[in-house]
């Protein structure tokens, strides 16, 4: 879905941007015409973005001076909506961001996806100890170490939301959202796979069979929202199975 080019807004919200190399630099380079503005709750990663700016068109700021910056024809939350404390009141905060014809495009992954059960079998095998010993034979018989990859951002925030399809459609609309379009974006992603699916024949594979496939089998998913008229009682509420890979995620990452 190429909605830059389909709603031709004039100003977008990245709402957790991080450092801002994942999408709002380049979406800033691909469209030096857009205004971009990266919003996070990381001092540090914003401070990280705000140097390393390589367009003119992209400026990122605090979440607390988000009254400051006005509205918005496009907001973008790609991979946030399952870090954060109260999805509902999440969505209703992006959706007070809009313009009157604004658009919202979110991403986030399948809590029961093939992407959601590689994460916790690396949970389970970092509180374990298996996994920074079979790095570290790894390391060994290469003779190299673990190569770095830019980072997206420099907070420390595990996943603790898992929806299901139904779980997020019913926030969505509960939340006083319409959802326009909806595109599965991969079948097998994250832990394990990406080391495995490389060539682009096989990355082409893994979308085509997500696009056939019912969501519930889908790694991570999209949509595209716009403001709806009615809204319900807030909706989403962690079972004991968000729960328990909460607990897990906030021990593999020290935050218990």
């Amino acid at each position: 879905m190429n909605c830059m080019n389909e709603y031709n807004p004039k100003r977008v919200l990245d709402m957790g941007c991080g450092t801002g190399a994942n999408l709002t630099e380049p979406l800033a380079e691909r469209f030096p015409s857009v205004q971009f503005i990266g919003i996070d709750s990381d001092k540090t990663s914003i401070e990280f973005a705000q140097r390393g700016k390589r367009h003119k068109n992209a400026n990122y700021a605090l979440l607390d001076e988000m009254d400051t910056l006005g509205r918005f024809d496009l907001v973008i939350a790609s991979e946030v909506i399952e870090h954060v404390e109260d999805p509902d009141a999440f969505l209703a905060f992006l959706k007070n961001r809009l313009t009157g014809e604004g658009k919202i495009v979110i991403t986030l992954p399948n809590g029961y996806g093939p992407f959601e059960i590689a994460s916790l079998l690396e949970a389970l095998m970092q509180l374990s100890g298996l996994y920074p010993r079979l790095q570290k034979i790894k390391r060994l018989l290469k003779g190299i170490s673990v190569a770095q990859q830019t980072a997206d951002t420099l907070a420390i925030s595990p996943h603790i939301n898992f929806f299901s399809y139904p779980q997020i459609t019913e926030t969505i609309s509960n939340c006083g959202l319409h959802i326009l379009k909806y595109r599965p974006r991969t079948l097998l992603c994250g832990f394990g796979f990406d080391q495995i699916i490389k060539s682009d024949r096989l990355i082409a594979w893994n979308a085509r069979i997500a696009d056939a496939l019912p969501p519930a089998f889908s790694s991570d998913w999209m949509f595209v929202l716009e403001a709806a008229k009615s809204r319900n009682p807030a909706s989403y509420r962690r079972n004991g199975y968000a729960r328990f890979r909460r607990y897990l995620n906030e021990k593999r990452w020290n935050l218990r």
